[in-house]
């Protein structure tokens, strides 16, 4: 889920004034042209410091050693993981607040459903943030990207809903221009073609679905918005949305993998591979029952010293990474192709689409299992089953007020109680779905567009 535009201006200002920026950003650097020797050390010394830290400080893992008898100071080496538990999304859904090793006052809360609609509540410091922002500027340096990137980023609209009819805003000190992914009509798309041109952008960011739909936009209208690069995380790439995104913007995909419990992270290279931030965190690839070519991400962070996570299922699965080395000649490893998320594009009761619609049901707390269904355009219904602390007159009202912020209101919207969501075919809960008919489904719109740009290439 996007912070709202305060709290990113807030990040920035940290980010900017943070001591330890500087020292940080040189590290990562160092790392990239370090062998796998250098870059295995560096991860053993980092984990063998946050192992007796959060044995120390984390009631968890307080716990959990003394109740095991095992002793923090065995685990010295990455062969010494093995020692310490799997954790999966049960722990951060029922009880997050025993992985703290700082007070929740000096962290940052951030809340997710992922892909599987089960919510889960977690906590970084300010030293983290900056550590992940040094690692995004270092990957956008092999690009010949500048730090301070000029960027327009497209993703939630908590400031539109509190400004109707202002589809975007600047964010003060932070170089970067936001634009409401619920506001790309054709009614809005002058007044943000005409802010994005003043803005002057080096590069544009978000959610592939939202790129997708201004790049849709632009292309109908026979125009084009070149930028040095588009930066895309969230979602999986679709090739009809890359081939119409390149055509749109020009630039280079510069795509990154996380996750909000941020445990692991990987990044396209300028050759185009995804590589492993093997400083961000230990990545295992644990493998998949049932499925031989499929492998789970398990990770370690090494940065976020007040939510220690050790061994983490992210519940994210990877095909067979690339053979040999790359040709960026880095020592990160490559990682093979994510099965990401994949939603559709939801369609609100004035016809606007509503793209990554799962961000609706994030941040709600109590409950287990969530997931949004589309029924009609404009007609929702949201699932959700009981959790710790539930209750369901708040948790209703919660989702009410999201879906009237990031939809907008005159959305028809009925909230349920079960003991279980339903699942697909294969067995996933999806966090949103498109059950009935009029959906607007992200590779439908952006394939009929680029057929057109085909044709016109034709003839």
């Amino acid at each position: 889920m996007a912070p709202p535009k305060k709290l990113v201006a807030a990040q920035h200002r940290v980010r900017r004034m943070h001591p330890l920026a500087v020292s940080m950003s040189a590290e990562l650097r160092r790392l990239a042209a370090a062998d796998p020797d250098e870059i295995r050390a560096f991860q053993e010394r980092r984990l063998r410091w946050m192992t007796r830290w959060a044995a120390t400080a984390s009631p968890f893992y307080r716990q959990w050693f003394r109740r095991h008898k095992v002793d923090p100071r065995a685990i010295r080496t990455l062969d010494d993981l093995r020692l310490l538990p799997v954790l999966d999304r049960d722990h951060l859904v029922s009880r997050p607040e025993m992985f703290r090793a700082y007070p929740a006052r000096t962290m940052w809360q951030a809340h997710s459903s992922g892909t599987s609609g089960r919510p889960v509540t977690v906590y970084r410091t300010p030293g983290s943030s900056i550590y992940e922002m040094c690692a995004l500027e270092r990957q956008w340096s092999w690009y010949g990207l500048p730090r301070g990137l000029r960027r327009i980023t497209l993703g939630s609209s908590d400031f539109a809903a509190d400004r109707p009819g202002h589809p975007t805003e600047i964010v003060p000190g932070a170089s970067q221009l936001l634009v409401s992914s619920y506001r790309l009509t054709p009614d809005d798309l002058p007044a943000i073609l005409r802010d994005i041109r003043a803005f002057e952008p080096e590069a544009i960011d978000g959610w592939p679905s939202s790129i997708s739909v201004l790049a849709e936009l632009l292309y109908e209208r026979g125009q084009r918005l070149p930028v040095r690069a588009v930066l895309t995380s969230s979602e999986s790439i679709r090739s009809a949305q890359r081939a119409l995104i390149q055509e749109v913007f020009r630039g280079p995909i510069v795509d990154h993998y996380g996750q909000t419990e941020r445990v692991a992270m990987a990044g396209t290279c300028e050759t185009g591979t995804m590589h492993i931030f093997p400083d961000y965190g230990i990545v295992e690839l644990e493998p998949v029952p049932g499925l031989p070519d499929r492998w789970e991400i398990v990770g370690t962070p090494l940065h976020n010293w007040g939510f220690p996570l050790f061994r983490y299922r992210t519940g994210d699965l990877v095909g067979p990474a690339p053979a040999g080395e790359c040709a960026c000649g880095r020592s990160f490893p490559a990682l093979g192709e994510l099965d990401g998320r994949v939603e559709d594009v939801f369609t609100a009761a004035d016809g606007r689409p509503l793209p990554l619609p799962s961000i609706v049901i994030d941040d709600v707390t109590g409950v287990r299992e969530a997931q949004i269904a589309q029924l009609a355009p404009g007609r929702f219904e949201i699932r959700m089953v009981p959790g710790a602390d539930f209750d369901a007159e708040r948790a209703e009202q919660q989702y009410m007020r999201n879906v009237d912020r990031w939809f907008g209101p005159g959305q028809d919207v009925r909230v349920v109680t079960l003991g279980a969501v339903p699942r697909s075919s294969s067995g996933k809960l999806k966090a949103a779905v498109v059950e009935g008919s009029g959906a607007r489904s992200v590779p439908e719109v952006v394939t009929a567009a680029f057929a057109g740009y085909l044709s016109d290439r034709e003839d």
